[in-house]
C-alpha cells in the first residue's frame, strides 16, 4: 500500500527537472556565484585591525543589530568574523524566499493550472507529486550549500576556516530547506497558490519581525524563533551545528505533517476554505479594474498591514537607537541637552533612511506579483474570456498596470505610517510626519520606474518576466548592503533606487525625481504598445 503512494515519483521528479531547471540555474548560479564574489571582496575591505574595528562598532549599534543579528563574535576580530555577521542573515533572507517560490510553484501553482489533475489521472501514487516536490528542494538546497561551502573554501578570507566555510553553507541550505517544507505545508491549508505565497511571506515576516526585536532586546531569546536559528551557528568560533539539527527536525516535522494532510484532502481543496462569494455580481464588477481588486483585495490588506506592522516594529526601536546617552553617558555633559537631542535625531533619521529600502522593497512585492499576473493570467486563459467582450487590450493592460502601480505606492505609505506612529509613542521627541512625507516623495519615482519595467517585460518579453524579480532583488542587496562591502557608486545606480539620495538626512533631489517620473512615462507607454501587438500567451 505504501508503495503505492509514491508510485513514479522518480518519473516526477525529473519533469520537475526539466520544468524548472531553467529557474534552478539561475538561482543557483546567482547565489553561489554572489557569495563566493562578496567573501573574495571582503579580504580588500576588512583587512586591517582598523577596518575591521570600525565596522565592529557599527555592527554593535542597535540599527545594524536589527539588520543583520546580534553581533556575537568574540574578539580578536577578524575578517571572516565580520563576513559572516553582516552575510549570514541576508544570504539567509534570499534563501527564504527562492524556497517559498519553488515549492508554491511546485505545488500550489499545478493545481491551480490543472496540471496536477492531469497526472493523477494516471497511475501515479497520491503522494507522489508532493514527494517530488520535497525531492526537488531538498536536491536544489543542498546543492547551493555545497557550492556555499566550496566557494567560501577557495575566498581565502582571513580568519575563515574549513568547518566555518561549510557550516555557513549547510546552514543556509538547512534554512531554506526548513522554509520550503513549510510552505509545502501551508500548501495543503490554503485552497489556491495566492494564499499560499501571502500565508509563507506572512509566517516569515512575523518570524522576522520577532527575530528584530529579541535580538535587540534579548538575543537569548532568539532561541525560540525558527528564522532566528541561522544565527546561532557560533561561525568561525565555536562552529556550533546544533541549530542545523533543529532546522533539520522543524523540516521533517512539516514535511510529515505536509504529507499526511495532502494524503487526507481532496485535490483543489484545502483546509482553510475560502470563503463563498455573493450569490449574484456586485455592480462595481463592470470592468478588469474591479475585478482585478476583487481579486486581489486579500492580498493588498495582508501585505498593507504586512508593512505597516514591519514599520512599526522598527519604529519601536528608535527610542533606544537614538539615545546616545546611555551607551555613553559622558557624551551629555559634553554636548549638553539640546546638542544632544540633535545628534539623537541625526542618528533616528539615519536609521529612517536604512530601513526605507526595506519597507521599499517589500511594498514592490505585491506590486511586482500583481504586474506579472496579466501574463499568468493570460497562459491559464483566464483574460481570453474578457477578450470575448468588448473589453480592449489596451484596458486590461491599463488595469493591471495602474493597480500594481498604486499597491506599491499604497503599501510603501503603510509601512512609514506604521513607523511614525511608533515613533510617536515611543520618543520623548518625535520625528515628524513631514520628515517620513518626504521619504515617500523620494523612492517614488524610483519604485514607479521598476514596476513599469515590470510592465515592460510582460508586454515585450513576457517569458523573461521573472527578470523583474531580479532587478528588484539586486535593489535590495546593493542598497541593504552596498555601503558595508564598499560597491562603487554606479554599483549601486544599476536600479532606480540607487538614484535616491539619503533621504530624510539629505533634501530630495529634484531633478532626479523628475528624469525618473519621465522614464517611467516613457516605458509605459512602450509597454503598452508592445501588450497590445504581441499575441496571446506568448
Amino acid at each position: 500500500m505504501s508503495g503505492q503512494l509514491f508510485k513514479r515519483t522518480g518519473l516526477l521528479i525529473r519533469l520537475n527537472l526539466k520544468r524548472d531547471w531553467t529557474k534552478i540555474l539561475i538561482w543557483t548560479v546567482t547565489l553561489a556565484g554572489l557569495l563566493t564574489a562578496i567573501a573574495a571582496k571582503f579580504d580588500g575591505i576588512y583587512s586591517t585591525s582598523k577596518a575591521i574595528d570600525s565596522i565592529v562598532k557599527t555592527l554593535k549599534s542597535p540599527a545594524m543589530v536589527s539588520l543583520f543579528g546580534a553581533f556575537m563574535a568574540k574578539p580578536p576580530y577578524t575578517t571572516a568574523k565580520i563576513f559572516a555577521t553582516e552575510m549570514v542573515v541576508f544570504m539567509a533572507i534570499v534563501m527564504v524566499i527562492m524556497n517559498i517560490m519553488l515549492a508554491v510553484a511546485t505545488t500550489r501553482g499545478e493545481e491551480d493550472d490543472g496540471l496536477l489533475e492531469l497526472v493523477r489521472a494516471h497511475a501515479v501514487g497520491r503522494l507522489a507529486p508532493l514527494t517530488a516536490g520535497v525531492v526537488e528542494l531538498t536536491g536544489l538546497n543542498f546543492v547551493l550549500g555545497l557550492l556555499y561551502g566550496a566557494g567560501l573554501q577557495v575566498s581565502g578570507m582571513p580568519g575563515a576556516d574549513t568547518a566555518g566555510n561549510w557550516l555557513i553553507g549547510f546552514g543556509l541550505a538547512a534554512m531554506g530547506w526548513l522554509f520550503g517544507m513549510l510552505t509545502l505545508l501551508i500548501a495543503q491549508l490554503a485552497d489556491n497558490a495566492g494564499e499560499t505565497t501571502m500565508l509563507s511571506y506572512a509566517i516569515f515576516g512575523v518570524m522576522y519581525i520577532a527575530r528584530m526585536s529579541t535580538d535587540v532586546s534579548d538575543p537569548q531569546t532568539t532561541w525560540w524563533i525558527p528564522f532566528g536559528w541561522i544565527e546561532k551557528l557560533s561561525i568561525y568560533q565555536n562552529n556550533d551545528w546544533l541549530p542545523i539539527l533543529w532546522m533539520l527536525l522543524f523540516g521533517l516535522v512539516c514535511a510529515g505533517l505536509a504529507a499526511t494532510l495532502n494524503w487526507r484532502r481532496d485535490m483543489g481543496a484545502g483546509f482553510i476554505a475560502t470563503r463563498q462569494g455573493r450569490r449574484t455580481a456586485s455592480p462595481f464588477l463592470a470592468g478588469p479594474m474591479t475585478l482585478l481588486w476583487r481579486e486581489s483585495r486579500t492580498a493588498l490588506l495582508a501585505w498593507t498591514v504586512g508593512n505597516l506592522v514591519l514599520g512599526a516594529a522598527y519604529g519601536s526601536i528608535f527610542n533606544t537607537i537614538g539615545d546616545l546617552a546611555k551607551s555613553n553617558p559622558m557624551i551629555k555633559q559634553l554636548l549638553g541637552t539640546s546638542a544632544l537631542a540633535a545628534a539623537n535625531r541625526v542618528i533616528v533619521k539615519n536609521f529612517i533612511a536604512i530601513l526605507a529600502i526595506v519597507i521599499v522593497v517589500v511594498a514592490l512585492i505585491p506590486a511586482v506579483q500583481t504586474m506579472l499576473k496579466l501574463v499568468s493570467d493570460e497562459n491559464k486563459g483566464y483574460l481570453h474570456q474578457l477578450y470575448a467582450t468588448a473589453t480592449s487590450r489596451w484596458h486590461v493592460w491599463a488595469s493591471y498596470t495602474g493597480f500594481a502601480l498604486a499597491e506599491a505606492l499604497l503599501v510603501y505609505l503603510a509601512g512609514l505610517v506604521g513607523m511614525y506612529v511608533t515613533g510617536l509613542t515611543v520618543m520623548t521627541d518625535p520625528i515628524k510626519w513631514g520628515t517620513y512625507w518626504q521619504v515617500w516623495l523620494a523612492y517614488v519615482p524610483a519604485m514607479l520606474v521598476m514596476v513599469a519595467a515590470a510592465s515592460l517585460l510582460a508586454g515585450w518579453l513576457p517569458k523573461w518576466r521573472y527578470l523583474a524579480w531580479f532587478w528588484v532583488l539586486y535593489g535590495f542587496f546593493s542598497l541593504y548592503l552596498g555601503s558595508l562591502i564598499k560597491l562603487p557608486t554606479w554599483a549601486k545606480k544599476v536600479t532606480p533606487l540607487g538614484f535616491v539620495n539619503k533621504v530624510p538626512l539629505k533634501a530630495i533631489d529634484w531633478s532626479t525625481s523628475w528624469w525618473l517620473l519621465g522614464l517611467t512615462v516613457l516605458i509605459l507607454v512602450i509597454a503598452s504598445i508592445g501588450y497590445r501587438r504581441r499575441d496571446l500567451a506568448q
